[in-house]
């Protein structure tokens, strides 16, 4: 639906442009309220914000207004998450910065986290060379804490089998992580 049809329901009637613009921009405004709150408010909250600000749109939109609804609304979208998000750190004092952003605590050492982001990648990557079935059996074993017999269920294998292939599959990890200088 474009943006004059629903400029038109709106005029015509509140209730048929309220759904419209549900419809047509729930997606667009979620993902610039989820963007802007990610990480500090709860999925409930950044849906609740979304439909508030459809909610503004819809009651206080001036549908013979020339300029983009879609614009209208991004901007709605952005400066009411922004609020959410200043209400939200003064509850949790959660300090901010001058982009709204929270501060990092000073005892967050980023070099550390970027070093084991870094090891965690080249980990995923070595486990995807080992190939089927024996990447799966790890994922499964350390990733999501599955038994060999509840592995094997998932795969279609033996528990014997899958406990086999995953002693070797670690061995071959190991190995291929020491010639990196990697020990975990």
């Amino acid at each position: 639906m474009s943006e004059h049809e629903i400029k038109l329901m709106l005029q015509k009637s509140k209730n048929d442009g309220f759904k419209a613009l549900f419809d047509e921009y729930w997606s667009y405004v979620y993902t610039i309220v989820y963007n802007t709150l990610r990480g500090m408010a709860s999925r409930s909250d950044i849906e609740d914000c979304t439909a508030d600000v459809l909610s503004d749109v819809a009651l206080s939109y001036n549908a013979d207004h020339a300029g983009s609804l879609k614009a209208y609304i991004g901007t709605s979208a952005k400066r009411r998450a922004i609020d959410m998000k200043r209400s939200i750190s003064s509850k949790k004092n959660v300090p901010l910065n001058d982009e709204g952003s929270p501060e990092l605590p000073s005892d967050v050492d980023l070099e550390a986290q970027a070093e084991r982001s870094s090891i965690s990648a080249i980990l995923l990557r070595k486990i995807e060379e080992l190939g089927e079935p024996d990447s799966s059996i790890i994922i499964q074993k350390y990733f999501y804490d599955r038994s060999s017999a509840e592995t094997a269920k998932v795969l279609g294998m033996n528990p014997i089998t899958v406990r086999s292939r995953l002693h070797r599959a670690l061995k071959k990890l190991k190995a291929a992580l020491a010639d990196m200088d990697i020990t975990l």
